[in-house]
């Protein structure tokens, strides 16, 4: 089913609820997808202009967030690995998924992932955060997560 909000639009399975969060706007808000199991994908959008004054490029978000998984103490291991987002058009992005394990004293390993991407749109001054977190080996919500992220389309050329 194909879910089109706020000048941008999806592919979200039927059987997902989708929650739009209080107070959203064109320019600033965000939604909430996820199955039956609490599983969610979520997708906040806020000015560019002040997202730039963190972050110049989503690489630099991509990396910022890196570095402070780095930082934990506790960490085991880290990795990360990017994916291509077929509808760039002329948007900047980064698509990526980080995996990590740490492991607390007299605690055994827990393993977390976070499945991101991040889009500069200039025509819209927007920028949009797509990501999925979760602290399991194996996530049956994430092949679909990657779906959805990668249909996500800005409708900016349209509007």
């Amino acid at each position: 089913m194909k879910f089109s909000i706020f000048g941008f639009e999806l592919d979200v399975p039927k059987e997902y609820y989708i929650f739009v969060v209080k107070d959203s706007l064109y320019y600033r808000g965000g939604i909430d997808i996820s199955d039956h199991f609490k599983h969610n994908l979520k997708i906040l959008w806020d000015d560019l202009d002040e997202f730039k004054n963190s972050y110049n490029t989503p690489l630099d978000f991509f990396q910022s967030k890196y570095d402070k998984i780095k930082e934990d103490k506790d960490l085991v291991a880290i990795s990360s690995e990017e994916y291509k987002w077929d509808l760039s058009k002329d948007h900047q992005y980064h698509f990526h998924k980080i995996s990590y394990t740490t492991k607390k004293r007299f605690t055994k390993e827990l393993n977390h992932a976070l499945i991101g991407l991040v889009i500069h749109c200039n025509t819209t001054s927007r920028y949009y955060l797509l990501f999925h977190e979760y602290s399991e080996n194996k996530n049956e919500f994430e092949p679909k997560s990657l779906s959805m992220m990668k249909s996500f389309n800005c409708n900016c050329d349209t509007e």
